[in-house]
């Protein structure tokens, strides 16, 4: 179900042009801050100019109209994609480095991750992904119902209400 949450998405990849982007969606969507319960957002691993140009536009938008901001991780999305049960890690390369956790721990924000500039090739135990997939209503409702979101599991980074 799409009710619950909105989506973002756009082909421009630098955060220069996210509030256009942002106030384009509201207003292709028809819809008004005031609609909103909350702002979900990726907290990386990722690009750091990126995300916290992001994070700072949308705290700021949240502080204006107090709106809670909570943040999730990438681990958690590429976490919802893994069919095979047998691998024990998961390698994100973002900017030509490796971001690599334990499957277990893609649910808990604070566990460790590791950077490493070149993967081991040959582990059959790291899945690798050169890229996010894309969100869709099955892995951010896994965010929603896996009670990361009810337990407060979910990072809070702004909460004015």
């Amino acid at each position: 179900n799409n009710s619950d949450f909105a989506l973002v998405k756009d082909k421009f990849s630098n955060s220069e042009n996210f509030i256009n982007i942002l106030l384009n969606f509201f207003k292709q969507n028809n819809l008004k801050l005031e609609d909103l319960n909350f702002f979900m957002i990726n907290l990386g691993p990722g690009g750091f100019v990126g995300l916290r140009n992001i994070l700072s536009s949308i705290k700021s938008i949240a502080l204006v109209k107090k709106i809670k901001v909570l943040g999730f991780n990438n681990f958690q999305i590429l976490k919802t994609t893994i069919t095979n049960q047998d691998y024990e890690r998961i390698a994100l390369e973002v900017n030509n480095r490796f971001y690599l956790k334990d499957i277990k721990n893609c649910d808990d924000y604070y566990s460790k991750f590791t950077v490493q500039n070149i993967l081991e090739i040959n582990s059959d135990k790291i899945l690798k992904f050169s890229k996010l997939p894309k969100y869709t209503s099955k892995n951010l409702q896994y965010i929603l119902d896996n009670k990361l979101f009810i337990d407060s599991k979910l990072f809070p980074i702004y909460e004015n209400i």
